[in-house]
């Protein structure tokens, strides 16, 4: 379901508030860290496609830039803290609709013109639930997390998408 400024909210608020105390607890570490963990899943999940994914991103020209040696890479250590950091914004927001909305939809049309496509947000959201379930203390990541981040992004993918032409 694709958000709109006057969408009924698509998450409860025990979900929001188990999203927002799990996130607190993501917070709490390093945030490059984080994002090249995140980036580690998502060059996993794209599988045979990981060359082309990879060229997306300004980093990966980076001089030595490899797939194998993500931390070692300045800028994918930058724009993966940039990622999270913009989830952490999201995650902010999930009780101000009327105004994520406009941010999702912006940043969704700015990744198409970046070459994302539909299934490149299934990779995504992916590796968000495989960075969870690496980076929270043992015991942490429940069914429950697990369930209310999937429907998260399952609706941050879709608004993200709804305005692109896909």
């Amino acid at each position: 379901m694709a958000l709109s400024r006057k969408t009924k909210a698509p998450l409860s608020a025990e979900e929001v508030a188990l999203i927002k105390a799990t996130w607190a607890v993501v917070e709490t570490l390093p945030t490059e860290t984080v994002g090249v963990i995140l980036f580690t899943h998502i060059f996993r999940f794209a599988g045979s496609q990981v060359e082309a994914v990879a060229k997306m991103f300004m980093f990966s020209r980076e001089p030595g830039f490899s797939l194998g040696r993500l931390n070692q890479s300045a800028g994918l250590r930058k724009h993966g803290a940039g990622v999270v950091n913009t989830v952490t914004t999201a995650v902010g927001m999930l009780t101000d609709l009327p105004g994520l909305v406009p941010v999702l939809v912006d940043l969704g049309k700015r990744h198409k013109n970046y070459g994302v496509v539909p299934l490149h947000y299934d990779v995504v959201g992916q590796a968000l639930l495989a960075t969870l379930e690496e980076g929270l203390p043992k015991g942490t990541y429940t069914a429950e997390v697990k369930s209310a981040f999937a429907k998260m992004w399952g609706v941050v993918a879709t608004t993200m998408q709804s305005e692109c032409g896909y």
